[in-house]
């Protein structure tokens, strides 16, 4: 430990810290996810370290009622963390469509936006996010309890022609 114009360094990084602040360390016995938490992040990603991600595909359908898009079920005995949701179009509607993706606790026919809302799929083919592409409504991260579902809906126009694939990313909770 060095001192350079009332300035402490140890090594070459200098110590910024307060003698209060050090003095509060003194004897403390808090593990880093304790220290984590206290410095604001959220219990969420205490969680999010606890599992591994998963990843849940199936295909895109072209049924345009509650779930038609795509209905998945969690299959944990749990709640999930769902992470991020893609819908993979590999082929565009044949006419103007909007989805919505989200999770629900009511049935596998349930639309919900809480995900990705009013996503535009005869735009263009592509991979679509809840990251990039939420929408209003759509969230970054949603809970999911064991057995309820994440659905796909067509939220306007027509779903005729679609083609692709849905990826789920999700921790166990």
């Amino acid at each position: 430990m060095g001192i350079k114009a009332n300035k402490y360094f140890i090594g070459n990084t200098e110590i910024t810290a307060t003698a209060a602040e050090i003095n509060k360390l003194s004897g403390l016995t808090a593990s880093t996810a304790e220290l984590n938490k206290l410095s604001g992040l959220t219990a969420v990603a205490t969680e999010i370290n606890r599992g591994a991600l998963k990843k849940a595909t199936g295909n895109l359908a072209a049924v345009d009622t509650g779930g038609g898009i795509f209905s998945w079920a969690n299959p944990e005995s749990g709640d999930i963390l769902i992470e991020h949701v893609a819908l993979v179009v590999t082929t565009k509607t044949s006419a103007a469509c909007t989805v919505d993706v989200g999770t629900t606790s009511v049935s596998a026919t349930t639309p919900s936006d809480n995900l990705i809302d009013g996503k535009d799929i005869n735009a263009a083919i592509g991979t679509f996010t809840n990251i990039e592409s939420a929408g209003t409504n759509g969230k970054l991260m949603q809970r999911l309890a064991a057995g309820k579902w994440v659905t796909a809906s067509v939220a306007s126009g027509a779903s005729a022609g679609l083609v692709g694939a849905y990826e789920i990313y999700y921790h166990v909770l």
